[in-house]
């Protein structure tokens, strides 16, 4: 991998004008890395909306069917005696299934964070030591030329 095209700049107004720059000579997003020692807040894209709630409420859903299953299929092994009552209360294990439900999105939601925060990355191509200091690093890498694999050519 070739290294990085690296600029260092001194405030936020900077990295914004040369991002606009970028963004104005046609870079590519996906070759452009921003670092900084503390959050930016840069314009955000239009199309960079978060998917976290989708995956709270799919982790809820996967939680609560996870613990109907589990209450479910453990009652349903013991084997108890219950007398002609029923084996399997929705009162007794409504607890169970709202907790797994709530623990569902909660890792659901964690791990996509985690994911759209991009925290789990090795370090990045660019990196520089005046990020340390305070300063801005725009790291640009070089686009690979795409190869023509026609074979009529």
């Amino acid at each position: 991998m070739a290294n990085p095209e690296v600029t260092i700049l001194d405030s936020k107004h900077e990295a914004l004008a040369v991002l606009h720059e970028l963004e104005r000579r046609g870079v590519p997003d996906s070759s452009i890395t921003v670092m900084s020692s503390e959050p930016l807040h840069l314009e955000a894209k239009p199309w960079s909306k978060t998917r976290i709630p989708g995956f709270a409420i799919t982790g809820g859903f996967v939680g609560a069917a996870s613990a109907i299953a589990l209450t479910v299929l453990t009652s349903r092994r013991v084997g108890l005696v219950t007398g002609g009552m029923p084996i399997v209360s929705p009162w007794a294990f409504g607890i169970i299934v709202f907790e797994l439900a709530a623990l569902g999105a909660i890792l659901f939601t964690l791990g996509r964070m985690i994911y759209e925060a991009r925290l789990v990355r090795n370090k990045p191509s660019g990196y520089d030591s005046a990020i340390s200091e305070g300063k801005i690093v725009i790291a640009i890498e070089e686009q690979k030329p795409q190869i023509n694999t026609d074979e009529h050519g």
